[in-house]
């Protein structure tokens, strides 16, 4: 990002998430943060011993009820939080669910309030999360189409996300 000094993070993790796909509607989970309650797909950190792809499956099922196979990269992300000197590394994977006529379910321990199927361009701009937002921009009028993987940047300081 022009103006920005990379870090030399002191903590990096990494996360995945899964896009689901039923009917052209796209599983969706509402969640309670610190910033508020927004709209996201499942995902989450990476547990020790598990590749992303595991974690992406865990998270839909952990945090929407529903059991999912993940079938292809959509791309991977880095968020830089230069105020904290963290990279949080990970990937979006496209799924499926395992059961198409299964129906989601919040899971209300996880901090979720309400999951669906979603037409994302139905939601108004920060009705969900930088990331998602970042991906969802990038993917969703393009969904149908074979493509590459592609990569997003996210940075952040004490403020809040700044521009990309």
């Amino acid at each position: 990002m022009a103006g920005v000094s990379p870090i030399a993070p002191t903590r990096t993790t990494a996360g995945a998430a899964v896009l689901v796909l039923h009917h052209d509607r796209l599983l969706m989970i509402r969640q309670e943060r610190r910033t508020g309650v927004r709209w996201e797909v499942p995902g989450g950190g990476q547990e020790a011993g598990e590749t992303l792809e595991a974690a992406a499956v865990r998270e839909a099922r952990e945090e929407a009820g529903l059991e999912v196979s993940v079938n292809r990269l959509i791309c991977t992300y880095a968020s830089y939080r230069l105020h904290t000197g963290t990279v949080v590394l990970g990937a979006f994977y496209l799924g499926a669910a395992v059961d198409p006529a299964a129906e989601p379910v919040p899971q209300l321990d996880e901090g979720i309030v309400e999951v669906r199927w979603v037409d994302p361009s139905s939601l108004r701009e920060g009705e969900t999360g930088p990331l998602t937002q970042r991906v969802l921009e990038r993917w969703w009028p393009v969904r149908d189409q074979p493509a590459a993987p592609f990569h997003v940047e996210l940075w952040r300081n004490r403020s809040g996300y700044l521009p990309h």
